[in-house]
């Protein structure tokens, strides 16, 4: 891998204490002699030039997340279709995609700052919204793309097609539709597979559906998914738990796999079913401290 010399910089900017450490690795960053960027709110939290995310794309070498999950997957957005490289330093709850804990990061900076690491290719969706003939967002997820009923406990009615094959017709809450990244995440908890990350496929997993044979099913990712929802309030499209498109009666969600991939930054030696058990027996052992 490249060598590093300009270091993006993506955090909570809404936790002080996120900033707070943030500018701490500010000065571990200056000692290496290391440049470091950041975009938008985070720039000006960070009392740095506010940049385009476009400028900070192209001149940043890899991307540094403070957080868990979430500032993660947002970061994938803003680097989408750069192909740069995205370390999480986790100071989140369960930090299930990042690869540093927080006391553990300058102790592997020289080794990433002289590119010895490698990237680690991940799966992203691409979904279409679309009410009649008109697009109402395109947007790109890292872990899934959630349709949901509105706020009332009303069924929704959800029709799936895979290549114009119908797939399943079925009422319930919801549909998760998740990259195997995504896998571990929301999907898991409805009863959805884990799935290797590095295999090219992506997956829907039904939310509480009203019916005994509907079931998660695992799908090509050269196919196109065509969903269509039934309701008489409005529904949600949410991706990856942070962007939501309202949905009403007669929407349909175009999903293919995305153009680009996400590429996460790894320097330890360690396999992806020795991270999960180490992530989630860790989770449970902290509940019960």
């Amino acid at each position: 891998m490249r060598a590093v010399k300009t270091v993006g910089l993506v955090l909570n900017y809404y936790k002080n204490e996120n900033v707070a450490l943030a500018l701490e690795m500010l000065e571990i960053l200056k000692r290496h002699k290391l440049n470091y960027l950041a975009f938008g709110e985070d720039a000006k939290a960070l009392g740095l030039e506010e940049l385009s995310a476009d400028e900070f794309c192209r001149k940043v070498d890899f991307v540094m997340v403070i957080g868990g999950a979430g500032p993660l997957l947002h970061a994938a957005r803003i680097v989408y279709g750069y192909e740069i490289g995205i370390l999480g330093i986790n100071r989140g709850y369960l930090g299930f995609l990042s690869e540093l804990e927080i006391d553990e990061f300058e102790q592997y900076l020289d080794q990433i700052v002289s590119g010895e690491y490698h990237m680690e290719r991940r799966t992203m969706l691409e979904a279409d919204a679309y009410r009649g003939d008109k697009l109402l967002a395109q947007e790109v997820a890292l872990n899934d793309m959630v349709i949901t009923k509105g706020a009332l406990a009303r069924l929704i009615d959800i029709k799936v097609k895979m290549n114009d094959t119908q797939v399943e017709n079925f009422l319930g809450d919801g549909l998760i539709i998740a990259t195997p990244t995504g896998s571990t995440g929301y999907s898991l908890s409805a009863g959805g597979p884990i799935v290797y990350p590095n295999l090219d496929v992506f997956l829907t997993a039904p939310i509480c559906p009203h019916s005994l044979t509907v079931r998660p099913i695992i799908f090509p990712s050269d196919c196109t998914l065509e969903i269509t929802i039934a309701t008489d309030m409005p529904g949600m499209l949410t991706v990856d738990g942070q962007q939501g498109v309202e949905l009403l009666n007669g929407d349909k969600i175009v999903i293919n796999r995305a153009c680009y991939d996400t590429y996460l930054v790894k320097v330890k030696n360690i396999g992806f079913f020795d991270v999960m058990h180490d992530k989630f027996q860790k989770t449970h052992a902290d509940k019960f401290k």
